[in-house]
């Protein structure tokens, strides 16, 4: 099963935003836990990591893995990159797993919360949210058809792993 953890992303947010910082609020790797729901089932996950690399200019999606009750371990490793311009605009600029086309405009980033909305097929999309707040990355995911009960969603709470332990790359 692939999700397309935060694969491509498309259409852009009607409203601009000043970027500030960027997506540098977003770098490093992060871990914690959520809920990962698909189809009818909705199934809790005790082990959530995601690399990102993020600056004031581009962001970066490196891979991720969740380990979720009757599912087991899943490990996502495409690798997605996107620039941000000066009003927080986000393009796409190149991915392993998806059909977006380069520079394509696909969300926005303002203060510490980043939204992107990637076009799945012709109905479906690809809601990606993620807010730092404190020092709590909130992780919100849905893919589906608007109005449709979603294929899949994740909400993660994370939190950033220590530099030593991403060095070493060690498990919280």
């Amino acid at each position: 099963m692939k999700l397309g953890w935060i694969a491509g992303l498309g259409l852009a947010l009607s409203t601009p935003a000043y970027a500030g910082g960027g997506a540098s609020f977003i770098d490093g790797v992060w871990v914690g836990k959520g809920t990962f729901q698909m189809g009818d089932k909705v199934h809790s996950c005790g082990d959530i990591k995601m690399k990102f690399v993020g600056s004031e200019t581009s962001y970066q999606v490196h891979e991720a893995h969740m380990v979720c009750e009757e599912l087991g371990k899943q490990t996502f490793t495409e690798v997605d990159k996107f620039t941000i311009d000066n009003d927080g605009t986000i393009t796409f600029v190149e991915g392993t797993a998806t059909n977006l086309k380069p520079n394509t405009k696909v969300g926005s980033v303002k203060g510490q919360s980043l939204v992107t909305l990637n076009p799945i097929d012709d109905v479906k999309i690809d809601d990606i949210k993620m807010r730092l707040d404190g020092d709590v990355l909130i992780y919100d995911q849905i893919a589906s058809a608007p109005g449709q009960t979603p294929d899949y969603s994740l909400v993660a709470i994370l939190t950033k792993e220590p530099p030593a332990k991403q060095a070493t790359g060690g498990n919280k």
